[in-house]
C-alpha cells in the first residue's frame, strides 16, 4: 500500500534573521541574495551570514523530528531552537521583537508506491516551504486543517524545504524561543471529500432549529474538475437542499464550502446524515461523498447556543446567542435589550465550553448576549474588515432568529451594543468602540493589546527607505486604536488586566487609560495583582460584573456629549457616524482625518483637517427645527432643515471650498467611496464570493494558491474562472492572476496605471508624470482598481511566473503585512523585503496616485 512517510528534517540551518510572518509575506528571505536555500546542499562545514549569533555566521546542523508513521499516512513533529544565541541578551535590549526569527529545514518525503499517488499534505504552523523544485506559499500557518495542499506525487523521494517562522503573537515570548511544525501526508483515494469536522449546523433550541442554514467544507481530490449538483438527505428527520439550488464547481486541488439548508421534518432528530451529489465535468456519471452524521446539540431556548447566518462574502457562519433571562427581564417596563457582544481571544472558536460559558456567572443580564466567532479562530483578521463583517451580520441575524424560533419575549435593540473581549478579543472590542461610536454604549477591553506594531514593534524588519516605512504604517493606520482614542469620548469604559500578564502585558491598558485620560474622558481602569493573561471568571469579576449592569441599566446622555467632540478617521470606508456626522472620504489617504465640532444652540461649528466630504443624518439635530453650519471659517453658511429625513453631504470643491452635494445620486465609478475604500485589505469587504481569474498560460497553480489561502485563512468561497470568462457577480471582489499578458483597461478611464508588453509598467503620478518600469525577469505588481457598485478588482500581475509568484505572497491573508493600495516589485523583495519595490501608494478620493507615494 502506498505509503507517504515524511522522513527526519535531517539538515536544518538558519541565518537567525529577526523576522515574522508579516514580514515574510513580503519575501525577506536573506538566503535570496545567494539563489535561495533550495539551491543549497548540505556542507556541515560551510558559514552562511546571520546577524544574531555569534560571530555573524551559522551553519548546517542535524536535528531529529518525532514520525509516526501508519499505512497510508504519516505524521512529523519538529521542534527547532538555537541555544547558542544569547536570548537573554538581545530581548533585554530590543523587546520580543529578537525573539522573532527564521530558520530553514530540509527533509524528505518518501512516496513507497508502484505508482504516481494524489498525496494531501498538511502544514501545521509552517507559511512558506518547496517541494521538489515548487514554490508553495500560505501553508497553515495558524494549524486551522481547513485547506491543505493537494499533490500528485510519483514514487520514491521528494524533497521539502520548510522556511520555519518564529512569531511571538502566537508563540509567546517568555519561555525558550523554539519553532514547532507539524507536518501531515496521507495518501488519497480521490474523488469529492467532505469535512464532517467542520461542518456548520446551528443547535436545536426547544425542538426547532436556531436556523435553518449550514455549510461543509468540501475538497476535490481528484485531477480534474467537480461539479456538486445536490445535497441529499438519507434518513427521514430532515430536509436537506442547496441554497437557490446553484451549482458548485471545485478545479482540480481546490476547496471550497457548500452552503445548504436544514429544515426538520417532524421532531426534533437526535441525529440525521445526508450526502453531497456531484459528478466530475464532462463525465454524466453521479458520484457520492461518503454518509456524513451529526448529532446536534438540544438545548433549551435560554441556554447559551449556535446559530447560523450568511456573511456579507455569502459564506454561512455562526454565532453563539443568549437571550435576554426570562426571569428577571421580561417584567422591565423597556422590554427592548441592547446587544451584549463578547469577542473571544486568538485560536478560540466561539462553539467551545470556555466561549459558550463565559458569562455563566451572570445569567440574569438584561441583554442579548452574542458571541460571534468572527469566521475563524482568529476572528478572520484580528476582528477587523472579516471578523468585524461577521460581527455586524451576526446582530442583524438576531430578528431573523426571532422569526426561525418563534420567539415571544423581550426585542433587540441592534444599533445599542454593549462590547466586551478577552485578549485578541480586547483589541476587537477597542476596534469596534472606535469604529462605531454611535453604537456602543459601553465597553470592557480586557487584557487587550493596542495594536499589533505596538504589540511586537516592527523593529528587526529589514532596513527601510523611511517614505517605504511611513506607507507601510499608514496601510495599517485603520488598527492603530491609539491613535484613534478621541472616538471613546462619551464611550462609559471599564479596562481591566492582571498585573503579571506575560502574554499582553498591562503597558497596553496602562497606555490607553492614560491616553483617554489626556483627552477629557477618563476610562475606569482595574489592574488586578498578581493576575495573568487567563484564570477562571476573568471576564466575570465582580468590577466587570457591576459595570455590565450599570452599563445596562443607564443610557449615556447623548445630546450633551454632542455639544462638542471629534472624530478621528483612518478609513473612512470603516468608521461610522459619532453624533450624527460620518466622514466618507479623506483628501489623502495616507494621514489620518479629523473633523472637531462645537455647538452653541442652532449654529455649528466645524473645523476639519484632511477631509473630502462628509454628510449629516437627521439625527445629527434632532429636537431642532434648523441649524446652520459654519465650515472652516468660510464665509459660506450653510443652513440645514432638521426635519428633512434625507442625508445632508458637504464635500470640497476644486478650489477647495465646501459645497452642499446630492445624497442621491449613489457612488460613481469615479469616485472611491464605501467598500472601495482602505489599503489592499479593503478586498475583504466583498459582497459575494470572490471571483479569481486566471489571465494566460501558467497561472493555475497560482490562481490555486490564492483560492486555498483565502478559504484557508478566512474560510473565504472562492470562484476560479478561465479568461476571458467574467464574474458571475460584480458585487463581489474580482482578483484578476495575469502573466506576462496585455492588461484589460480598467473600467475607469483615467485610471493612473497601465501594463503594456512593450514597455512594461506605466504609471501616472500626481504632477501627470508618468514613471515607467520596464520589464525584466522577477517584474511584478499588485493594485486595486474600481469596479461597479463600490466593488473591487486586485490585480496581481508578473512579467514572469517567478515575479507572480512574488506578487501573489502580498494578497491579503494575514493581518500586521502592511500593504498599501499600489505595490511595484522587482528582484530585491526576495532579500530585501519592503525595501526592494521598486514603487508602492496609495489612491486617493479620485482614483488619482497620492502625493505622498514612493517610486525608485
Amino acid at each position: 500500500m502506498a505509503d507517504p512517510r515524511p522522513l527526519s528534517n535531517r539538515h536544518k540551518r538558519t541565518n537567525v534573521r529577526a523576522d515574522i510572518w508579516s514580514e515574510a509575506t513580503w519575501g525577506a528571505d536573506p538566503l535570496e541574495y545567494q539563489g535561495g536555500f533550495r539551491a543549497l546542499e548540505y556542507d556541515a562545514q560551510t558559514r552562511y551570514k546571520s546577524s544574531l549569533t555569534n560571530n555573524g555566521v551559522v551553519s548546517w546542523s542535524l536535528q531529529k523530528a518525532i514520525i509516526k508513521e501508519a499505512p497510508g499516512q504519516g505524521k512529523l513533529a519538529l521542534e527547532v531552537g538555537f541555544p547558542k544565541v544569547d536570548w537573554a541578551f538581545l530581548t533585554s535590549i530590543y523587546g520580543w521583537a529578537a525573539l522573532q526569527y527564521q530558520a530553514w529545514a530540509r527533509g524528505t518525503i518518501i512516496l513507497d508506491s508502484h505508482i504516481r499517488r494524489t498525496v494531501i499534505l498538511y502544514t501545521e504552523n509552517v507559511l512558506e516551504f518547496w517541494i521538489d523544485n515548487n514554490s508553495y506559499f500560505g501553508g497553515d500557518v495558524y494549524a486551522y486543517r481547513r485547506s491543505p495542499l493537494v499533490l500528485q506525487l510519483d514514487p520514491g523521494p521528494h524533497r521539502i524545504d520548510i522556511r520555519l517562522v518564529r512569531d511571538v503573537r502566537s508563540l509567546g515570548g517568555l519561555r525558550e524561543p523554539t519553532i514547532r511544525i507539524e507536518l501531515e501526508a496521507q495518501v488519497s483515494k480521490g474523488g469529492l471529500v467532505a469535512l464532517r469536522d467542520k461542518l456548520v449546523v446551528s443547535d436545536i433550541v426547544d425542538g426547532q432549529l436556531a436556523s435553518p442554514l449550514a455549510s461543509i467544507p468540501l475538497r476535490n481530490e481528484d485531477q480534474t474538475s467537480i461539479c456538486v449538483w445536490s445535497v441529499r438527505s438519507f434518513d427521514d428527520s430532515v430536509n436537506v437542499a442547496m441554497i437557490d439550488n446553484l451549482s458548485l464547481v471545485l478545479i482540480a486541488g481546490q476547496s471550497r464550502p457548500l452552503p445548504f439548508m436544514i429544515s426538520l421534518r417532524d421532531r426534533a432528530p437526535s441525529s440525521f446524515s445526508f450526502v453531497v451529489d456531484y459528478s466530475f465535468v464532462n463525465d454524466q456519471e453521479h458520484r457520492s461523498t461518503q454518509l456524513i452524521h451529526y448529532q446536534p446539540k438540544q438545548l433549551t431556548i435560554f441556554d447559551p447556543h449556535k446559530f447560523s447566518f450568511l456573511h456579507p462574502s455569502g459564506i454561512v457562519s455562526y454565532a453563539i446567542l443568549r437571550p435576554p433571562s426570562l426571569e428577571t427581564c421580561t417584567k422591565r417596563i423597556n422590554r427592548t435589550f441592547p446587544i451584549m457582544l463578547g469577542l473571544h481571544g486568538a485560536g478560540l472558536d466561539a462553539d467551545s465550553d470556555l466561549v459558550r460559558h463565559t458569562l455563566d456567572l451572570v445569567p440574569h443580564l438584561c441583554a442579548w448576549v452574542l458571541f460571534p466567532n468572527g469566521v475563524t479562530p482568529w476572528s478572520g483578521d484580528d476582528w477587523h474588515n472579516w471578523g468585524f463583517a461577521d460581527v455586524e451580520a451576526a446582530i442583524t441575524a438576531i430578528p431573523v432568529w426571532m422569526d426561525n424560533v418563534r420567539w415571544q419575549g423581550a426585542n433587540a435593540d441592534v444599533q445599542r451594543w454593549l462590547v466586551i473581549g478577552h485578549s485578541n478579543g480586547g483589541q476587537g472590542t477597542w476596534f469596534i468602540a472606535t469604529h462605531r461610536p454611535h453604537n456602543v454604549i459601553a465597553a470592557a477591553p480586557v487584557s487587550g493589546y493596542l495594536s499589533i506594531s505596538t504589540y511586537v514593534p516592527y523593529q528587526f524588519w529589514q532596513e527601510v527607505d523611511p517614505r517605504l516605512n511611513s506607507i507601510l504604517q499608514s496601510a495599517m493606520n485603520d488598527y492603530k486604536h491609539e491613535l484613534l482614542v478621541h472616538n471613546l469620548v462619551g464611550i462609559p469604559i471599564m479596562q481591566q488586566h492582571g498585573s503579571t500578564d506575560d502574554n499582553v502585558p498591562a503597558y497596553h491598558s496602562r497606555r490607553m487609560s492614560q491616553l483617554m485620560f489626556q483627552t477629557g474622558w477618563a476610562s475606569e481602569y482595574n489592574e488586578l495583582p498578581n493576575q495573568g493573561h487567563w484564570f477562571e471568571g476573568v471576564m466575570t469579576t465582580p468590577a466587570l460584573r457591576e459595570f455590565y449592569r450599570h452599563a445596562l441599566a443607564t443610557s449615556p446622555n447623548r445630546s450633551q456629549l454632542c455639544k462638542e467632540f471629534a472624530l478621528v478617521v483612518a478609513n473612512a470606508g470603516n468608521i461610522g457616524p459619532k453624533c450624527g456626522l460620518e466622514v466618507d472620504q479623506l483628501e489623502s489617504p495616507d494621514q489620518y482625518g479629523r473633523v472637531e465640532v462645537k455647538t452653541n444652540g442652532t449654529v455649528w461649528s466645524i473645523k476639519t483637517s484632511n477631509i473630502h466630504s462628509f454628510h449629516l443624518t437627521p439625527a445629527s439635530c434632532s429636537g431642532l427645527d434648523s441649524v446652520i453650519l459654519l465650515i472652516d471659517n468660510e464665509l459660506e453658511q450653510f443652513r440645514i432643515d432638521c426635519r428633512d429625513t434625507s442625508d445632508v453631504v458637504f464635500s470640497r470643491s476644486v478650489e477647495g471650498l465646501w459645497r452642499r452635494s446630492d445624497a442621491s445620486s449613489g457612488p460613481k465609478i469615479v469616485e472611491r467611496s464605501g467598500r472601495q475604500l482602505g489599503s489592499l485589505d479593503a478586498i475583504l469587504n466583498t459582497h459575494g464570493r470572490f471571483c479569481v481569474v486566471r489571465c494566460g498560460h501558467g497561472t493555475l497553480g497560482i490562481t490555486l494558491q490564492i483560492a486555498r489561502n483565502l478559504f484557508q485563512y478566512f474560510g473565504a468561497d472562492v470562484e476560479i474562472v478561465d479568461a476571458p470568462s467574467t464574474c458571475v457577480s460584480h458585487q463581489g471582489t474580482v482578483i484578476r492572476v495575469v502573466l506576462s499578458s496585455n492588461l484589460l483597461p480598467s473600467l475607469l478611464e483615467r485610471y493612473p496605471i497601465t501594463i503594456e508588453a512593450s514597455r512594461g509598467i506605466l504609471i501616472r503620478d500626481v504632477d501627470g508624470k508618468e514613471r515607467v518600469y520596464g520589464l525584466d525577469p522577477m517584474l511584478a505588481a499588485l493594485f486595486l482598481r474600481p469596479l461597479e457598485s463600490e466593488a473591487l478588482e486586485l490585480v496581481v500581475w508578473g512579467s514572469e511566473e517567478a515575479g507572480l509568484r512574488q506578487a501573489a505572497r502580498l494578497v491579503p491573508m494575514l493581518t500586521g503585512v502592511g500593504q498599501p493600495d499600489f505595490i511595484i516589485l522587482g528582484k530585491e523583495c526576495s532579500w530585501k523585503g519592503v525595501n526592494g519595490v521598486k514603487a508602492m501608494g496609495f489612491f486617493d478620493h479620485a482614483w488619482n496616485v497620492s502625493k505622498a507615494s514612493f517610486f525608485a
